[in-house]
């Protein structure tokens, strides 16, 4: 699979400006035989905690439709985030089209960010996911969820990669590198983040973007600007090296939630 991450420089709480700026990276992506192609997380409104205003009815999302007719437009995958305003909750989601504009799942983010007050106005998933695209097994993230390992460890006997989308500030992009780098090395499967860049609500962020392979190597990593940067996930790859280096295998997960209790 070629995967492109497309980090972009949101114009804050504005949907319309964003989906137009998403539409031509998307057939930038497509031009250049991308299989997928990932936006940051809230792609079209930025970290916007305006969930009245942003927020969207997810099966009669205008947001979704566009995305879903621009997938099978231009026949490539696309994730996304959003935030989702349904039965007097706000979600913040991870959505994601193949490419003949059907959806193959979506992941609620499990940690609200209550360092930003994410936490005040949503509600945290309460359940990991994995969706296959192009026969490629892909565990769905978002932002403050990279710093809990034991989500990304639950998944990785059944995922090739784990995606990640952020906003993800400059002020901690050091941690950001390091831990999307450790989730790899952990779990012996790739791991793709995908962050925003530019200004938002007077927050500074400098992209970074990046994948590690299933030992830790950087494969792909974007700069500060907006733009498409490539990475090949090859899942044979992953199961040879596991089957080489058997760490998951020691794994003693029930002995784990006993020392936790």
């Amino acid at each position: 699979m070629k995967l492109a991450m497309c980090q972009t420089d949101m114009l804050w709480e504005n949907k319309e400006k964003n989906l137009e700026a998403a539409e031509i990276f998307i057939v930038e992506a497509a031009e250049n035989s991308a299989d997928l192609i990932i936006f940051p997380e809230m792609s079209f409104t930025g970290f916007s905690v305006k969930t009245a205003e942003m927020g969207e009815e997810y099966n009669t999302s205008k947001t979704v439709e566009k995305i879903k007719l621009l997938a099978a437009e231009n026949k490539i995958a696309v994730g996304f985030g959003m935030t989702v305003s349904q039965n007097g909750k706000n979600l913040n989601r991870f959505v994601m089209i193949d490419k003949n504009g059907e959806e193959v799942g979506f992941y609620d983010k499990i940690h609200p960010f209550s360092y930003g007050d994410e936490g005040k106005l949503f509600t945290g998933g309460e359940e990991t996911a994995v969706v296959t695209v192009e026969s490629v097994k892909i565990a769905l993230y978002v932002c403050y969820d990279l710093r809990f390992p034991e989500i990304f460890s639950a998944v990785s006997n059944r995922a090739d990669v784990a995606v990640v989308i952020a906003n993800w500030p400059s002020s901690r992009i050091s941690q950001w590198s390091a831990l999307l780098r450790a989730r790899a090395i952990e779990n012996q499967y790739y791991v793709v983040g995908v962050n925003r860049t530019g200004t938002g609500d007077g927050i500074e962020y400098n992209g970074r973007s990046a994948a590690f392979d299933y030992a830790g190597a950087l494969m792909a990593e974007a700069g500060s600007q907006p733009g498409l940067t490539y990475c090949e996930i090859l899942p044979e790859n992953v199961a040879h090296f596991r089957n080489k280096f058997k760490m998951l295998r020691d794994r003693k997960p029930e002995l784990y939630k006993k020392l936790l209790n």
